[in-house]
């Protein structure tokens, strides 16, 4: 088996503090010690100073996607892998990955699992926990999502700036160009807003985000963000539950809503709780930017009920039993669930990834 390769992230509290040229000097740096490096994605934004760090390291062609009749270029998992490298550069971590509906740094969740380390970038205001706080005081909607518990599996290193100096670095045309330096100055780019993105991505890395965006709020006369929705997955721990994570992970992503994943283990069961299943719903889980909870009841349909009622779900997602005769079930966990929660959307999920019923 395989060991996971390792995951390096630089986290800007801005688009350019330079979290691209510090990832490609770095990739520059291991390649001449003999790795073997190879980029998988850069965005180059016409900045020369990224162009002259990336000078002649070995690029990996991207591969053509398709969606709605456009044609993108996208990072080729399947090409670097077969590349044989020690190390990957993958730039803009929180990119979405048109064709494929997911984001980018799920394809980087699979160039580790081949083995690979892999160096990458994204911005503070990406980050789950902090993205609404940032959306709130820079007046900028929601953006791409990265889930924190991805980027905290690896190394972080925090690119900072002064926000004179970026703003400097903007108005001399080195970030964007000279059509874009004055809206960019007078919208995102303003000073106060630089210095709180810099004190929530100091935050961030110390693991106290709550406490500084809400006092970030506060000092500007802002409202908390609004509570979001909330998806629940229940899960039996049978091995057949990757249907049911990932269906409600796509409605979580669908409707920017939370995403928890609750096993209950039922008090009276005559068989054992199986270890190895439940361990991986929990890593889906949070690959996809959920929670994951265990519970114990009498019977699972109460049991996660109570659960969705308590934390005000508008979904939960649980498997399609079927009968011997291969129907759905009349007794089912969601057809009780439907009884128990009318006015929750409960979806169940057969093993082809298919709602076959939905409904409340």
């Amino acid at each position: 088996m395989v060991a996971p390769g390792l995951l390096h992230t630089y986290l800007g509290i801005a688009p350019g503090v330079g979290k691209t040229y510090t990832m490609l000097a770095e990739g520059r740096r291991r390649r001449d010690g003999g790795e073997r490096v190879v980029v998988g994605w850069v965005e180059r934004h016409g900045r020369a100073e990224t162009r002259s760090q990336l000078g002649d390291l070995e690029l990996i062609t991207p591969r053509t996607a398709l969606y709605r009749g456009v044609a993108f270029a996208e990072l080729d998992v399947e090409a670097i892998v077969a590349s044989g490298a020690d190390l990957v550069l993958v730039d803009e971590l929180a990119h979405t990955v048109p064709d494929r509906s997911r984001g980018r740094w799920e394809d980087v969740v699979d160039v580790l699992a081949s083995g690979l380390d892999v160096l990458t970038t994204v911005n503070v205001a990406n980050l789950q926990s902090v993205r609404d706080y940032a959306a709130s005081i820079t007046g900028v909607g929601a953006v791409e999502l990265v889930p924190d518990e991805f980027v905290r599996s690896g190394e972080v290193v925090l690119v900072d700036m002064a926000a004179e100096a970026l703003r400097r670095r903007i108005a001399s045309g080195r970030v964007y160009s000279a059509d874009q330096v004055g809206g960019a100055l007078a919208d995102y780019f303003r000073t106060s807003n630089l210095d709180a993105l810099s004190q929530l991505g100091r935050a961030w890395m110390a693991g106290d985000v709550q406490v500084v965006g809400t006092e970030l709020l506060v000092r500007q006369g802002l409202s908390t963000p609004a509570t979001r929705p909330l998806v629940v997955a229940g899960v039996s721990g049978s091995g057949r539950s990757e249907h049911v994570v990932r269906h409600a992970a796509r409605l979580a992503r669908e409707h920017d809503a939370e995403l928890v994943v609750v096993h209950v283990e039922l008090e009276d069961s005559l068989a054992p709780r199986r270890r190895h299943e439940l361990d991986q719903d929990r890593e889906l889980a949070l690959g996809l930017g959920g929670t994951f909870h265990e519970m114990q009841g009498t019977s699972a349909a109460p049991a996660l009920a109570a659960f969705a009622r308590a934390r005000g779900a508008a979904w939960v997602v649980v498997a399609l039993r079927r009968s011997r005769l291969g129907k759905p079930a009349r007794w089912s966990v969601g057809s009780r669930l439907r009884r128990l929660l009318p006015e929750v959307t409960v979806d169940e999920v057969d093993e082809a990834d298919l709602v076959l019923q939905s409904g409340q």
